[in-house]
């Protein structure tokens, strides 16, 4: 099944660069009552996402932020407190403040712990959104270790498989493993058939959902990005049981709710985080791992193409080679999200780094 990439249309977006958009997503957070330390923290999260060409959970999220700190739904001045700890597991306590905060300084800790034992272990409670799955295993990948983490949502938006209604939620994943040079490998996927951002990205650019993705309200099939309202499971039962077990790490494991049991908004019911980092060299010796790792991810790349493909890539191929091009030319953004972000800045007296 061909799985369809973000929409893109150059008539319809704008090239920022990255260090001043981090910029004045640090200021609007910082404007809102979050410690700057953190603020960039959360900022980096999203421009590290929209440089991989993540635009659902870049910094088109920042309207949905701020609103929910203006709710009181966010606290922007909450702290990341340990709840319990040991050699190798933590359970952390976000405090409701961005997820991108608690969830940088879980990832941390989880290095540190590998680093010491050879895994780290920290679930998150308590928590919000924490944008893209990748960002945090590709910091241990930058640490030179295998990194994991998954994340909850809201409410049941996912059919359940052998039902029309939603049973389980679109939890985010992500794998990375490190190479000496050139783009790591990086897994990060929905259980469902697609993520929330792609159908909303198709909407605004005027697209339609494959088939076979999204239901109606009633249950029924559905190409309207408009209409959709649930989504259905990856691979039938496959991305079911991911959401399922997804669901379980980040939920029951630190104190929280299966998304059935949700009903709230998704910042009103918060989200619990998990995190997982392995160092290998305390299994394996490192010229070992990377001469078996990089060579077969070099023997993959050699395949021949199907028909229609210029070659084969590995997974996070596609987003390294963006974030190396768009590293130096701008982020193409929507000019929809861009104007979202102006009026917010409009509001806190800022400007913003591209022409309005």
């Amino acid at each position: 099944m061909e799985t369809p990439d973000y929409p893109r249309d150059a008539t319809q977006e704008v090239l920022v660069q990255a260090g001043p958009l981090k910029e004045l997503l640090t200021k609007l957070y910082v404007k809102q009552g979050m410690f700057k330390v953190e603020a960039e923290m959360a900022a980096a999260r999203q421009v590290e996402a929209d440089l991989r060409g993540i635009h659902s959970h870049g910094c088109s999220a920042t309207g949905r932020y701020l609103n929910a700190i203006r709710m009181g739904d966010i606290d922007p001045r909450g702290q990341t407190l340990t709840i319990t700890k040991t050699p190798a597991i933590a359970l952390l306590d976000g405090s409701r403040n961005l997820g991108h905060v608690a969830s940088t300084r879980a990832t941390l800790m989880a290095i540190e712990m590998a680093r010491e034992v050879g895994t780290g272990t920290v679930a998150v409670k308590n928590s919000q959104h924490f944008g893209a799955a990748s960002v945090y295993a590709l910091m241990a990948a930058k640490a030179g270790m295998i990194g994991y983490c998954t994340t909850s949502t809201g409410g049941a938006t996912v059919a359940a498989y052998g039902s029309r209604k939603p049973g389980t939620a679109n939890n985010a994943f992500a794998w990375a493993a490190p190479v000496r040079s050139g783009a790591p490998f990086c897994l990060d996927m929905a259980c469902a058939a697609s993520s929330w951002g792609k159908i909303h990205s198709q909407k605004i650019y005027g697209g339609v959902v494959p088939t076979g993705w999204t239901l109606d309200a009633d249950g029924n099939s559905t190409t309207d990005p408009a209409a959709a309202k649930i989504l259905m499971p990856a691979a039938g039962a496959r991305g079911y049981g991911l959401a399922f077990v997804s669901s379980l790490l980040a939920g029951p494991l630190a104190g929280g709710h299966m998304p059935i049991h949700k009903s709230r908004s998704p910042e009103a019911d918060g989200s619990e985080h998990f995190f997982y980092v392995i160092d290998f060299s305390k299994f394996v010796d490192p010229e070992v791992f990377y001469k078996e790792l990089e060579g077969s991810m070099t023997d993959i790349r050699q395949l021949p193409p199907v028909e229609g493909l210029d070659r084969v890539r590995l997974p996070g191929d596609m987003e390294w080679e963006r974030e190396q091009a768009w590293t130096t030319a701008g982020i193409p953004l929507h000019r929809e999200h861009l104007r979202e972000l102006a009026e917010a800045a409009a509001k806190a007296k800022l400007t913003v780094p591209w022409e309005v």
